[in-house]
């Protein structure tokens, strides 16, 4: 009869044994102290966008946020407080996209990708919030009558489905072109 020596098993010896069993899983998840980053491009994406367009939105609206808290039941005193929640918010967001243009540049692999989907969402935000309305009115006036007539009644069809809302403001296209 043979005699075996019992020791025990270090994680070099379970790294060992799973790198001869499965060595595509051993190479990746053994030895690692943080789990895999999942790649997730859409979420990425519609995450940069959200975010830069809320923070795009509030930088460029401040005179409307003003009136808008002057004329509300909100006491003055904490008209500061919100202000001064809105300069953080716009801080701390101009710190994550240096952060995730820093990880972009340095990183390898779904990190790299997951912060460039968020930058390019971000920079979808800033060019569809800079992009100027005539430009919107040129393609509105180059689609077919038909195209036109779509876009006009599902327009009227939201109205009246919410009429208390006032999308006066949030028109991308104008009716004149028809």
């Amino acid at each position: 009869m043979r005699k075996y020596a019992f020791r025990k098993m270090t994680q070099d010896d379970f790294a060992a044994r799973v790198r001869r069993l499965d060595s595509g899983y051993g190479r990746t998840v053994i030895g690692r102290t943080e789990a895999p980053v999942n790649e997730r491009p859409f979420l990425s994406i519609l995450g940069g966008f959200v975010l830069a367009y809320v923070v795009i939105s509030v930088a460029r609206n401040r005179e409307f946020l003003e009136d808008s808290l002057h004329q509300g039941n909100l006491p003055a005193q904490y008209h500061q407080v919100i202000f001064g929640v809105l300069a953080a918010l716009l801080a701390i967001s101009a710190v994550m996209v240096l952060y995730h243009l820093f990880r972009w540049t340095t990183k390898r692999g779904a990190k790299k990708r997951n912060s460039g989907s968020l930058l390019a969402g971000a920079m979808a935000a800033g060019v569809l919030i800079y992009t100027p309305a005539s430009v919107f009115e040129a393609g509105f006036n180059m689609l077919d009558p038909n195209s036109r007539q779509i876009i006009l009644a599902a327009t009227s069809s939201v109205q009246e489905t919410l009429p208390g809302v006032d999308f006066g403001s949030v028109a991308f296209v104008s009716s004149q072109g028809n």
